[in-house]
């Protein structure tokens, strides 16, 4: 099989182990820990007490987002969830907010240093739970021309390689915020609770039996623990 990947480091004479080591070690920029216990708490709260929180939009258009919104309020008793105006602008906000770093500073900005050709990143993705799409330790400023390798861009076996080690760095990095993520789970994500709500949700009868088995299994994979 060709590989456009291996081609070019082949061409190039560049061993990926040294790709692997600079994009996970070097170029990405994780927030430090001291820096989001607080917003990570704040989080915690302000989706547990029924405050406004933020989530990816579902669907084509986003026009399935209510499913989520119904799920979370028979869940967590929360009716102030809320999609994302970008679908990244508050992640956004967050990253540069307790890293200090922006692609675009203006003149009264708190942030102060200047970066390009970076994105923002969800390590572990799940944008449509609200515990995830803005946890602090979720976010990471990536070099676009990494990026691919941990998104859906790529497939083979340097993607697996690099996405491997990406997420070793980052679960052993954050460690703790897993745990107690994980600790929330149990609490208001079991799957006795998960598949009760679904029995409960009125707005199934809005969707084709075929969407909203999609939505099920997209849920559950959005709202289980991190290994």
């Amino acid at each position: 099989m060709r590989d456009s990947y291996t081609l070019f480091f082949e061409h190039f004479n560049i061993k990926f182990e040294d790709i692997i080591k600079f994009g996970v070690e070097i170029d990405t920029i994780y927030p430090e820990s001291d820096k989001i216990k607080t917003q990570w708490k704040d989080l915690i709260d302000s989706v547990t007490h029924g405050e406004q929180v933020y989530i990816r939009g579902y669907g084509r258009n986003a026009h399935a987002t209510d499913l989520y919104k119904e799920l979370y309020e028979i869940l967590l008793g929360n009716k102030e969830i809320t999609k994302d105006s970008t679908n990244n602008a508050k992640p956004t906000q967050l990253l540069q907010k307790i890293t200090s770093f922006s692609k675009t500073i203006k003149k009264d900005n708190e942030v102060s240093k200047k970066i390009s050709n970076y994105q923002v990143t969800h390590i572990f993705g799940r944008t449509k739970n609200p515990f995830l799409f803005t946890a602090p330790w979720n976010l990471v400023w990536k070099s676009k021309i990494l990026d691919p390798f941990t998104g859906h861009e790529s497939k083979g076996k340097n993607t697996e390689e690099y996405k491997t080690a990406f997420l070793k760095k980052s679960k052993e990095k954050y460690a703790e915020f897993i745990e107690e993520y994980n600790v929330l789970v149990d609490q208001y994500f079991s799957p006795e609770k998960i598949d009760s709500a679904f029995n409960q949700m009125k707005s199934k009868s809005k969707v084709s039996q075929k969407a909203f088995k999609k939505f099920k299994n997209d849920a559950r994979n959005e709202l289980k623990k991190i290994e």
